[in-house]
């Protein structure tokens, strides 16, 4: 097949929905199709992708590299985007990554979804229940290649890691709040934080509040092996979302690196979880504290079975994934 990929977000921003474009971009070209990649996203360097990258194309040449696909597939619905491949005439499949407000650019989303759409594709359950709109439920991929566990549990000697932007719906100032009470229980574990964003240093001031400068490291930004390395070194890793993540990636990597994972009840994660983890009600910092301190009492009653954690993780590599999308679009095509 020759298949168009239209998302206006793309590589080098490094959140999970560029992720998951370059990871199905990357399967389907190992399987033999023709791959094009739309994206209104400025290239840093020169792109060395095995498929073609086309960036802030004009109007003209997005609807020539759409007609000349055979499948149109949309990550989230781009309204600017639709004009372009309405025109083209070519099916179009849309993969929903995040919810669509209920405002007036969000209402229309979700009709164009309903009427314009041949086939809707739903990261989670629950984010095919808010769209409302007939769908079909594919989990995002990891990358099974650089996420992998390499260190026993019971060699590891760092204690909690938290990976995510550092904005309120992330959650970390629960964890830290969280982290106090753990403390003021005498139960000191340390704890690092993985990752950048606007909240950086109002997280520095609540840690040196609580008096947890010492047991607080923040690494900064990491992706990719460096990430992959931190994690594998953490007996827990703790995704504390108090906004319904449409998935959550990140639940897979620190399964895949051997990391207990302790996650917000909420969204997409207990799906991506896959009820190999700990979930707590999201915001409720007591109830964090509470999972972590029953954990570290007994830490083996909760590590997940090998085989039930592999076969988790094997349903959601970037190949098992990329052919379901494949058969959705062989089969929108007959």
């Amino acid at each position: 097949m020759k298949i168009a990929l239209y998302s206006p977000n793309f590589y080098p921003l490094t959140g999970g929905l560029e992720h998951v474009v370059q990871y199905l971009a990357q399967a389907m070209v190992e399987r033999g199709h023709e791959v094009d990649v739309l994206c209104q996203t400025p290239a840093a360097a020169p792109d060395e992708f095995p498929f073609r990258v086309w960036r802030r194309a004009g109007f003209w040449r997005k609807w020539s590299v759409l007609r000349r696909a055979d499948v149109v597939l949309m990550f989230n619905v781009s309204l600017k985007g639709l004009p372009e491949v309405l025109l083209s005439g070519r099916l179009l499949a849309v993969s929903h990554q995040t919810p669509y407000p209920f405002d007036r650019p969000g209402s229309l989303k979700r009709w164009v979804s309903r009427h314009w759409v041949s086939r809707n594709l739903c990261c989670s359950a629950h984010l095919a229940a808010d769209l409302g709109a007939k769908s079909i439920v594919v989990p995002n991929p990891y990358d099974e290649q650089t996420f992998c566990n390499t260190l026993p549990w019971v060699f590891r000697e760092r204690d909690i890691a938290f990976v995510g932007r550092l904005v309120s719906d992330k959650g970390a100032h629960v964890l830290l709040r969280a982290l106090a009470q753990l403390h003021a229980r005498g139960r000191r574990l340390h704890l690092t934080i993985i990752g950048d964003g606007p909240e950086k240093v109002l997280l520095h001031r609540q840690t040196a509040e609580y008096g947890l400068s010492e047991w607080v490291a923040f690494e900064g930004l990491k992706k990719g092996p460096e990430l992959a390395h931190l994690l594998q070194q953490h007996r827990v890793l703790v995704v504390p979302s108090v906004w319904p993540e449409p998935f959550g990636i990140v639940a897979l990597e620190g399964l895949a690196c051997g990391c207990i994972v302790v996650a917000a009840n909420v969204g997409g994660l207990p799906e991506a979880v896959g009820g190999l983890g700990v979930l707590f009600p999201a915001g409720d910092a007591a109830a964090l504290a509470d999972a972590l301190e029953c954990l570290w009492a007994n830490p083996f009653d909760f590590l997940p079975p090998a085989e039930k954690v592999a076969a988790h993780l094997s349903a959601h590599t970037r190949a098992a994934i990329a052919d379901r999308y494949l058969a959705i679009l062989s089969e929108m095509l007959r």
